[in-house]
Order: structure tokens, then sequence, then C-alpha cells
């Protein structure tokens, strides 16, 4: 089983109305809500390739109701610690007549030491040799030393841990060994605190991590993904597509990685599905990721080059 760590998953509602009219009513044209969060969109590509993961993470109040509530009318197993303070919520106020829009944003919730400790006690729950995905940036109300306390309680049950984050967050995690870590261009830059612009870099920069980590992967958008495992690199390389949004991109990398090894594929199958899946969530405008045709099409055409 995979299962997801979404430790700060939100609530987005985008408002149309006609035009902000101040010290007035005014109407709402149209309202959508969408539950949101990198864990949850790797969550949703799982589900799209076949597969099933669990999403344990922290929500709570209305928003918090409402957002659970979502995932499961899309048949998205969730198992989340309910916490005292309200979920996160982006509010994107659209004006159709001017066509501009104003966002709004409220704080991170505020987890208590108890809930904390629930949550943590739910992570000791998570079956031995089972996969498990830490993904996002570390939300305010945690330590940056966090998700590398999550890595070293899954690894004590053989549980393989992917890590995709940034900042500090991600080398802290790595200084716990995780079995993956997937970075795109610029994370991997800010670990090594250099300008990486090249797979040459990523080569030389990525040395210091071999023997940390089993599985380096460091996405480049239009150029693929490097790939490192002991001394072998792998270029991975999409097909030439027109690309409507990058939106979820990493995220459907990410799914398609954890759901092939989790199956018992290899480390090049699981390469090559994932890039399928990240191309494939750019063939679509907006947040819509990928689509099982699109990527079983896509898949095809990869090509892996072993440098």
């Amino acid at each position: 089983m995979i299962y997801i760590i979404a430790l700060n998953p939100y609530l987005d509602k985008t408002i149309d109305i006609e035009e902000l009219v101040y010290d007035d009513v005014n109407e709402i044209v149209e309202e959508k809500n969408h539950a949101c969060g990198k864990g949850i969109d790797v969550s949703r590509v799982i589900k799209e390739l076949g597969g099933q993961s669990i999403v344990l993470g922290l929500i709570g109040g209305y928003s918090g109701l409402e957002l659970e509530s979502m995932l499961i009318n899309e048949g998205i197993i969730c198992d989340f610690t309910h916490i005292n303070s309200e979920t996160k919520t982006n509010i994107t106020v659209y004006q159709k007549r001017k066509k501009i829009q104003t966002l709004l944003s409220t704080t991170d919730p505020v987890v208590s030491p108890i809930e904390l400790t629930t949550f943590l006690n739910k992570i000791k729950e998570i079956p031995r040799n089972s996969f498990a995905v830490i993904t996002g940036n570390a939300p305010g109300f945690i330590s940056d030393n966090f998700y590398a306390q999550l890595i070293l309680i899954l690894k004590e049950k053989n549980i393989k841990v992917i890590l995709d984050t940034d900042g500090t967050a991600l080398k802290n995690g790595i200084s716990a060994s995780p079995y993956l870590i997937k970075p795109n261009i610029h994370e991997f830059g800010r670990l090594v605190e250099k300008n990486i612009s090249g797979i040459d870099e990523i080569i030389e920069y990525a040395k210091p991590y071999k023997n940390v980590v089993e599985y380096i992967v460091v996405s480049m958008g239009v150029m693929g993904a490097l790939a490192i495992s002991n001394n072998i690199v792998y270029h991975v390389i999409p097909p030439k597509i027109k690309v409507g949004s990058s939106i979820g991109a990493g995220d459907s990398l990410v799914a398609g990685i954890v759901f092939s090894l989790s199956t018992g594929n290899s480390f090049e199958e699981a390469l090559t599905l994932g890039v399928a899946s990240g191309t494939a969530a750019t063939l679509n405008q907006g947040r819509e990721l990928c689509k099982k045709e699109d990527i079983d099409k896509i898949k095809k055409e990869v090509n892996i080059k072993i440098i």
C-alpha cells in the first residue's frame, strides 16, 4: 500500500463576480471549491493509474470537513487527524468585467503538541514494507526537522520513503536517508546552493548524496528527468508536446514512480511511467491532472539514455 503524508492540505475557493463594488452587496455569479495540496494530487494520479493510496494529514473545522468530503466523493481514501484549528483556505475573487483577480489567504492552522502526537501515532501504524510519500513544503507549525523525524520512524518498519519538498526540510530530510528524493532543478539548486542549469552540474553536485539516498530524481521540465542510482545516471526524455499547463506535473511524476515501484517494477520502468505521467499532466489547462489514456500513449515515446 502507498501512504501519502500531506501535512497541510487546503481548500481552494474561486468566486466569480461581475465587478467588485465597494460598500455594497456583490452577487456571486459562480463559486467553485477544490481540495488542494501536493500530496492530494499524488493520490489522485495514483488512482487514475489504477492504484490505491491512503492520505494522512491534519485537517480542522468546517473547511477541513468540506475538504475531506470532497476527497471521499472523488474516491480518495483518507485517514486524517482532526485538529481544533481551521484548515487553511485560499480564496480567489475574479471580476469578469475587468478580467482581474484578487487572492485572499488564511493563515496556516495552529496544531497543538497533543494533536501532533496523535498524528505521529498514525504514522507509526503504517504497515511494514509499505511505500510512503512525504510531499509539500513544511508548514509553519512544524520544525524543519519534522520530515527527518518521520523518515526515521518509517524506516524502522522497512517503509520506503519518497521525499518531495524544498529548502531546509529537504536538506534535513536527506540526512535521514530516505529511499528516493525528487526535487525539481530549482529545488536541487537551492539544496546544493548553486545555480544549476544543466545535466553535468546535476551529476556533479549530486555526488555527496549518492551514498545517502538510494535514488535521486531531478525533474527538469521539458528536458525530462535525470535519475541517479549508485553510479548509474539515467536521462529520461519525454516526447515533444504542446504544453497547456505545468501545474501538477511534478506530483504526477512522483505518483507514476511510486505506483510503478509499489507494483514491483524496475527503477527504469518506474522512471518511464513517472515521466509519462508528468508529461501527460502538461497537456491540460489549469488544475486538471493527467489522464490514463494520455499516459499510455506518451509512455511508448519516452526514451531513457544511460549517461
